[in-house]
């Protein structure tokens, strides 16, 4: 149990420095925006463009959500 728990708290730091490296404040909001950019019919007439953001979307969405999910398992034990 000792062991688990200090993986645990090895798994907390290493989540506080990527809230350091990706700023996650910066990072939400910017998917606000490429979310609302891709609901923009007029992105569509440039597929070049569209494609690009919606990579970068999907992108930022996953990083998100994996630590999204981290911190939840974390919490969990």
């Amino acid at each position: 149990r000792a062991e688990t728990a200090n993986l645990i708290d090895e798994i907390r730091q290493a989540i506080s420095l990527l809230g350091g490296i990706f700023d996650w404040d910066e990072a939400v909001k910017r998917l606000d925006y490429l979310n609302s950019r891709a609901e923009d019919g007029q992105l569509w007439n440039d597929p070049q463009e569209a494609q690009k953001l919606m990579r970068e979307r999907q992108s930022l969405e996953e990083n998100i959500n994996a630590i999204n999910g981290l911190s939840r398992a974390l919490d969990d034990n």
